[in-house]
């Protein structure tokens, strides 16, 4: 009995897992529109243990929540992960032009993970504004907090 349990406890977790999707939320609340040349994420098979890169992008940022639910929802979303596995994954880096600024590449580890502006754009009425990357609980889910 317990070995039944014990197989139906392992095959319950892994439907969790092939269906978990992790978020990604840019959250931009300055007036500057922002673009993002790209970024990158795994998606990782749960049977095998086999890791699959995707790529997004490029797309603007505008001012509020620029949320995606999964990575399919990524627009310029490609990889070469089976189908049944795209909606899972998580972001890992992102490529993001603001105003006046060289391209900045951010990820959940320091120090790419805070980036303050010197330049006082004026489309922030000549505030500098940081950029925050912030992983959930599951080390999956990131909101992208521009400020």
């Amino acid at each position: 009995m317990k070995k039944i349990l014990s197989v139906l406890a392992l095959l319950l977790s892994t439907g969790i897992a092939n269906t978990f999707a992790g978020t990604f939320n840019i959250m931009n609340i300055t007036p500057c529109p922002f673009q993002s040349p790209g970024g990158r994420g795994v998606i990782t098979d749960p049977a095998t243990g086999t890791p699959y890169v995707f790529s997004f992008g490029p797309m603007t940022i505008n001012a509020g929540s620029n949320a995606f639910a999964n990575p399919t929802l990524l627009p310029g979303f490609s990889t070469t992960a089976p189908a049944g596995l795209q909606t899972s994954g998580c972001v890992t880096s992102v490529y993001l032009v603001g105003p006046a600024m060289p391209s900045i590449f951010m990820t959940n580890t320091a120090p790419s993970n805070t980036y303050t502006s010197t330049n006082n754009p004026a489309c922030n009425g000549g505030n500098n504004y940081t950029i925050n990357w912030n992983t959930g609980g599951n080390n999956c889910d990131v909101v992208l907090f521009i400020f």
